[in-house]
């Protein structure tokens, strides 16, 4: 089943005030590893670092031309395929969800981009088959090869009704 995200509610938070303590936690680890750079490689959240977090994991890469910037899952997580109905690895988000919702992702992931800093989101997203899916999540950027640019977002996701 290919589930679209057809509407997104939610709200953005910059002062990282999470109801779920391991939100609270990756966002001191993000602070930890990134030790007074820009912000932390993708090398400092290895595997094992994650692990405990890899089925909620998205990893977005950013695609940039002097037109437009867009963002491509690189790492699409069992538990976020599972609510999706798909695995959309190597697509661009614009691709895979209504104008709508896509405009309230790239409100969020532009910001941690361009702002290099963790971002909250809290709400629910609506799948087409499907009734509101309550959430809570945290985005931060990473740099590349000991880059001095955000290039990717390493996003982690919560839903309220997991059981």
């Amino acid at each position: 089943m290919n589930r679209q995200i057809i509407e997104s509610r939610f709200r953005l938070d910059s002062s990282l005030r999470f109801i779920r303590p391991e939100l609270h936690e990756l966002a001191a680890l993000w602070e930890e590893k990134r030790a007074g750079r820009i912000a932390p490689d993708r090398a400092d959240f290895s595997p094992f670092v994650l692990r405990p977090y890899l089925p909620r994991i998205l990893i977005y890469e950013i695609v940039s031309s002097q037109a437009e910037r867009r963002f491509r899952i690189r790492l699409y997580g069992t538990l976020i395929s599972q609510y999706s109905g798909r695995d959309p690895t190597g697509r661009f988000v614009d691709e895979i969800m209504s104008e709508q919702a896509y405009a309230d992702f790239n409100r969020g992931l532009s910001w941690a981009t361009d702002e290099a800093r963790p971002l909250r989101a809290v709400g629910s997203y609506y799948f087409v088959d499907r009734s509101f899916v309550e959430f809570e999540s945290i985005t931060m950027p990473l740099t590349v090869s000991g880059g001095d640019q955000v290039e990717q977002l390493l996003n982690v996701t919560y839903y309220d009704d997991e059981g």
